[in-house]
């Protein structure tokens, strides 16, 4: 779950609507002066399929927020994607579809996600670039209404079953903060946090 203001997004990965395990989310709205939440929409993704698992994890960000769906199989068995929707007055439709652009089988992008304005942090700790399982950050920036991949993150150690991003990702105003669980410098998965400033 994730609240901006007067908004709030709550994640049910194993909601069956579109499909057994397919996910949904909700979203709630503060009523003016009052403690009182009421639920203002409830957002599937537009390709919703079983065992998506959208929802599993969430952000928001003014009228904007990230979903993301772990279990998704556009580019492979559980590739994972993330799923952007906007609000205009009480509806909120989706406005993009966010997927890796290396994005292969077990890579498990959007276990984690996380908006700041017009910029979305998305985890795939199972990529195997920096070794089986060392994990990757990818960052992503809006133009207008179109999102677009920018830059993909690496640990600057990456090895095998790292896991980089697995404990959360998180950004504000250009500065990323992600952690690696399984990093062994300081002793066998004794673990390690990074932090990327926007160059």
């Amino acid at each position: 779950c994730a609240i901006d203001g007067d908004y709030a997004i709550v994640g049910a990965y194993g909601e069956d609507t579109g499909g057994t395990d397919a996910g949904s989310a909700y979203i709630f709205k503060r009523g003016t002066g009052t403690e009182t939440w009421s639920q203002e929409a409830q957002i599937q993704a537009s390709d919703a399929a079983a065992t998506d698992y959208f929802g599993y994890s969430v952000s928001i960000s003014g009228n904007t927020v990230v979903v993301g769906s772990r279990f998704d199989d556009d580019d492979g068995t559980n590739s994972g994607s993330a799923y952007v929707f906007v609000s205009s007055g009480t509806t909120w439709t989706q406005q993009a579809k966010l997927t890796a652009s290396n994005a292969t089988s077990s890579d498990d992008f959007g276990w984690n996600v996380d908006i700041d304005k017009d910029h979305i942090v998305v985890a795939a700790y199972g990529e195997d670039t920096g070794g089986s399982a060392a994990g990757a950050i990818y960052v992503f920036s809006r133009s207008g209404s179109t999102w677009t991949e920018v830059k993909k993150i690496q640990a600057s150690n990456p090895s095998a079953d790292d896991y980089l991003g697995y404990g959360g990702v998180g950004i504000h105003d250009g500065t990323i903060i992600t952690s690696s669980p399984n990093e062994d410098t300081k002793g066998s998965n004794a673990g390690a946090a990074y932090i990327y400033g926007s160059q």
